[in-house]
């Protein structure tokens, strides 16, 4: 059933269904479809890639990472050579320049040729990395439990040093969960209790944008058209028009954990209980999209060829099965 916020007439509807039978590689349908069993594969965080027939996706289990990649007609692991833990972020500038963030404060980095562990300062989480160049990413995260662990690290193309978090408002901000931005000059971090800091080239300030609630991935088309995707109990959308933020609570939607745009009106959002729905940036409305699946979704992102790719896996079940989920469809025109 599709559901709008507001009672407004829905957008056409778009049926999840398996590979099986709509196959969106096939038939150019925006029909979702099963993009490959990822049931033994682990959980599946985050998908980036340079190019439609290079996708990589990363995951795995808490004390294993896992990385799969895409290569146009199908998804196979990647043998790192590195032992690393649950790998939760992927960014990169081209095929031959990929970070991926994990547990402990992991930081792996693809070359073209080798995969290399890199240093860093801390044994945190991290969630997110992103980046304005290759001497200019930006890594954030935390354990989300007690002070001091909210987590900045910076990459100049040699070394990740840490950032000092600058005094909050909010109170309890113990993770930052990502980092996004259009500029090295205009780079927004999310996290905890509704906290988004704003870096404009010198210093990072704190922004109030209306709500409380955890804030978990950002995306946009450009600096005046951004979008946040939290909430726990209930989805949160958060939105940035060049002038201010405006922050509403989705209700009945469930929370939300990942948000992808590549037109500025439409906003691609997933999150747990199978969530995957479509968010009109000006006024917020939703079109729940069908779903078979009742896991928890983390990430959305779109390629060059108008894929879009949705992964997750049972994350409401920290002790395991660490099972993980992926379905694909075309985008439509006007998305």
């Amino acid at each position: 059933m599709l559901h709008s916020r507001t009672g407004a007439a829905c957008l056409a509807a778009l049926l999840l269904c398996t590979a099986a039978s709509c196959d969106p590689e096939d038939d150019g349908s925006t029909a979702w479809a099963t993009a490959y069993d990822a049931t033994e594969v682990g959980w599946l965080l985050s998908t980036w890639g340079p190019a439609p027939d290079d996708l990589y996706t990363v995951g795995g289990s808490p004390t294993s990472g896992v990385i799969m990649h895409f290569d146009g007609s199908e998804w196979s692991p990647v043998e790192t050579g590195l032992d690393v833990p649950l790998l939760n972020w992927v960014w990169g500038f081209g095929p031959d320049d990929v970070t991926i963030v994990g547990n402990q404060g992991t930081v792996i980095h693809w070359d073209g040729s080798t995969w290399e562990l890199q240093d860093t300062p801390t044994d945190q989480t991290l969630w997110g990395v992103w980046g304005a160049a290759p001497d200019d990413l930006w890594a954030v995260g935390g354990e989300g439990r007690m002070e001091g662990q909210a987590t900045i690290l910076r990459y100049d193309g040699s070394a990740w040093t840490s950032v000092a978090l600058p005094p909050l408002m909010r109170m309890r901000v113990y993770a930052l969960f990502k980092v996004w931005g259009t500029s090295s000059d205009h780079v927004f971090i999310v996290g905890q209790r509704g906290a988004l800091l704003h870096w404009d080239g010198s210093a990072l300030e704190e922004v109030l944008i209306g709500t409380t609630d955890d804030l978990i991935s950002i995306w946009g088309t450009g600096p005046d058209r951004i979008a946040v995707a939290g909430g726990r109990g209930n989805g949160v959308v958060a939105t940035w028009d060049g002038v201010e933020w405006r922050a509403e609570n989705l209700a009945p939607l469930p929370g939300l954990n990942g948000v992808w745009m590549r037109t500025p009106d439409v906003v691609h959002v997933v999150g747990v209980e199978g969530t995957i729905a479509i968010v009109d940036f000006d006024t917020l409305d939703y079109e729940e999209q069908y779903q078979d699946t009742r896991l928890t979704f983390h990430n959305v992102f779109g390629d060059q060829a108008g894929n879009l790719t949705a992964v997750g896996g049972s994350l409401s079940f920290p002790m395991g099965p660490y099972q993980g989920i992926a379905y694909r469809r075309h985008l439509g025109t006007a998305e």
